[in-house]
């Protein structure tokens, strides 16, 4: 099966590799969700360019538990924040 690659960056990649081993592991050792879940809060703490291309990759290779985990940590950082901070911290302009 073709992996759709092309569109993935290699910083991006080797990102997702990181992610997908970890988890791969992680399942076959049986390691707690709370230990999983730690993981997942430091693997994701990145700037928002990387957050972005994570997310946008993730969908484009069809990894769930990446894209989820992106668009949470997106979620987050929108909520409870003014249109006016929103603007500033994703550089939107009217």
């Amino acid at each position: 099966v073709p992996v759709p690659v092309l569109q993935v960056t290699a910083n991006t990649l080797t990102k997702i590799l990181e992610y997908c081993e970890y988890h791969c592991r992680a399942g076959q050792q049986n390691t707690p969700e709370a230990e999983m879940k730690a993981w997942d809060e430091n693997f994701i703490a990145v700037d928002d360019a990387m957050l972005f291309d994570l997310m946008l990759a993730a969908n484009y290779l069809d990894i769930k538990g990446l894209l989820h985990l992106t668009c949470r940590r997106i979620a987050d950082a929108i909520r409870g924040n003014t249109p006016d901070e929103l603007r500033a911290r994703f550089n939107i302009t009217n």
